[in-house]
Order: C-alpha cells, then structure tokens, then sequence
C-alpha cells in the first residue's frame, strides 16, 4: 500500500497489513488509544497529522525500519494490531517547529506509530513533548 503525508510517499507492505487482519479496520476515534504510563508523567495532547512535517531521513532509509529490538514488520504488525484491537499504545514525541515553518510540529520520535496511524485512516496521533536531538551541543 503506498499514501502520502504531504509530498512524502510512503509504501507499508500489503502482507503486513493483511497479517495483522486491517483489511476491514476503519477507526472509531481521530487517534488511537494511548498507553498513559508510556508518558513518563508528560501531558498528553492530541495532534492533527496534517500539522506534522514529513519525516526526511537520509537516501535509502526507509520510514518503517528495523531497530536492535525488532524488524520493521514485527512492529508495524504489533502497531496495526494494537489499533484494531484498542490495545494502548505509548504517544509519539514531538517539538514545535520555529515560528514561520510550514508545519506546527516535527515528530522526533514514533514514526512508526505516527505513519500506521495515517496508514489506518486516523486524522490524529496522541503526542507529548519530545526534544530534538538534532538541536543538542555537541
């Protein structure tokens, strides 16, 4: 399946989508459900996915990677699954972009959660604040 968050394509596996049985999903809330301990004591807000800029990474890495933990299949299934089953899932992070960007914030952690969200058909994603570590001194 391939979407578009602004002028980003993105493609999720059609065999994922069907492994974790989404072919019938159509959500019933804007966000899916959140993990409130995942917050760390953070204020939970809601955020419109329209407000979000698209993820850049570098050339030939993809949005749905594998991580130490997992493969990219393992946890976009486990994300898809939570959705459809109302399972909590923990909040992305974001930070507010500098005033006269095009977009309000920036996801600096949880793409996984934030694109199986537009992927889903949600308009929004639970979110807390985050910091960008592409702003820390070195």
């Amino acid at each position: 399946m391939k979407f578009h968050h602004h002028d980003l394509e993105i493609e999720l596996d059609d065999t994922w989508w069907e492994e974790a049985d989404m072919k019938s999903f159509t959500p019933s809330t804007n966000a899916y459900y959140t993990n409130i301990e995942a917050a760390d004591g953070k204020e939970i807000f809601t955020v419109k996915i329209v407000e979000v800029s698209p993820v850049r990474r570098n050339p030939g890495v993809g949005i749905f990677n594998n991580s130490a933990e997992a493969t990219a299949k393992d946890r976009v299934i486990s994300i898809l699954t939570g959705f459809r089953t109302g399972s909590a899932i923990p909040p992305v992070e974001v930070v507010s972009e500098p005033e006269g960007s095009n977009f309000r914030y920036k996801l600096v952690h949880g793409t996984h959660r934030f694109y199986c969200s537009l992927a889903a058909g949600f308009s929004h994603v639970p979110a807390i604040k985050g910091f960008d570590i592409n702003t820390l001194d070195s």
